[in-house]
């Protein structure tokens, strides 16, 4: 298993991969455990397979050509580290076409090479005789280890392709993460001063007026900001827990509003250990209350409504009052309130949380939208 760390740059390394990592460097490949063994492994086949022939050809049993098969093997492949070394390793961020020239210049000594350990080999233990079919056939034997010499290193590109690739999509989507979360923290850290503005403006309003009741709604204000700044640390709270910061805010506002507001609640209690974004309902609520109910002579009601449906966690705010005052308040409205909410609903969950806002026949509007079950 990789393991991640920063580093003290502030970038990202990944451990224990055949990659050594660093967030906006190059990828340099090394040798690991599993890596030399992948390459034994496809030699020892490699040295399986042309026994066969050699039996036919040779007349000797398959132990004997299967041993011959496997020192030539053995010679080629230890030929290769050096190679890989150089090219893979050393000139992993050199572009492509020197890494070309630098192949062009090493497959015919790697060819070379393996001829003439093959050629002295056969010469040692077989004679002049056993020799002389390798020197007459010199051509098409350097023809083929210089065709192994380029499959061998076109599955070594292949594979360091290969793992560059799952690296840099690895940490494109720790990027896109971060982005997120960094997306999501100022979206939360926009609605809390938000939230406050507006409340302070109705203490403010009643201060003039009734002074024990302004005290009253100061506490009950404290209590409110001591669950916005909690909740602001955690991405998820339940659904019971929101619900009674909205109760709470609700009754703030009834206390500015007094009779001309008028609230209903109807949630499927075997929701309330669900978990929604904190402060997701509020502002919802506070623009249902002050662009709809508040401007509204005789006030209006406010219906929230939570319940299962087939797609998801349907929830439903609408109120009565003031009509929308324009074709959609996402688009065109100034607000934080609605366009935040809008903007985290769909960060976390997609599409199909986007918040949906019609306007109603008797004045008002209403919005919903919808979360997923899990």
């Amino acid at each position: 298993m990789e393991k991640q760390e920063t580093v003290g740059n502030g970038m990202t390394h990944i451990e224990n991969s055949p990659y050594e990592t660093t967030l906006g460097e190059s990828t340099r490949p090394r040798l690991t455990k599993r890596g030399v063994g992948i390459v034994i492994s496809i030699w020892c086949i490699y040295s399986l397979l042309v026994s066969f022939p050699l039996v036919q050809s040779y007349k000797v049993s398959f132990s004997m050509a299967l041993y011959w098969q496997v020192c030539q093997s053995a010679v080629m492949f230890v030929l290769s580290i050096p190679v890989w070394f150089l090219v893979i390793r050393w000139m992993y961020a050199v572009r492509w076409y020197w890494k070309g020239v630098v192949h062009l210049l090493l497959a015919p000594a790697y060819a070379v090479l393996n001829y003439g350990y093959l050629y002295y080999m056969v010469l040692s233990f077989g004679g002049k005789a056993a020799a002389e079919p390798l020197k007459n056939s010199a051509g098409w034997l350097l023809y083929f280890n210089l065709l192994i010499y380029l499959l061998q290193f076109a599955l070594y590109h292949s594979y360091e392709i290969f793992r560059q690739l799952r690296i840099k999509e690895k940490i494109a989507l720790e990027l896109s993460s971060l982005r997120k979360e960094q997306e999501l923290a100022t979206l939360k850290a926009q609605i809390n001063p938000h939230f406050l503005f507006n409340t302070l403006n109705n203490i403010s309003a009643m201060a003039s007026t009734d002074a024990e009741e302004t005290r009253t709604m100061i506490a009950q204000l404290a209590d409110l900001l001591r669950y916005a700044i909690e909740s602001s640390k955690k991405d998820f709270v339940l659904l019971k827990e929101e619900l009674e910061f909205v109760q709470d805010y609700i009754a703030l506002e009834s206390k500015r509003l007094e009779d001309r507001l008028t609230t209903k609640f109807q949630v499927d209690q075997s929701l309330y250990s669900y978990l929604v974004p904190p402060m997701i309902l509020q502002p919802l609520i506070e623009n249902a209350i002050k662009h709809g109910i508040a401007p509204a002579e005789e006030g209006g009601s406010l219906y929230v409504q939570i319940q299962k449906e087939p797609k998801g966690i349907s929830f439903r705010i609408s109120n009565t009052g003031i009509a929308l005052s324009c074709p959609d308040p996402l688009v065109t409205t100034d607000g934080v309130g609605l366009k935040n909410t809008d903007a985290r609903l769909w960060k976390i969950y997609g599409d199909l949380a986007r918040l949906q806002i019609q306007p109603l026949a008797e004045g008002g509007c209403e919005v919903t939208f919808i979360l997923p079950l899990k």
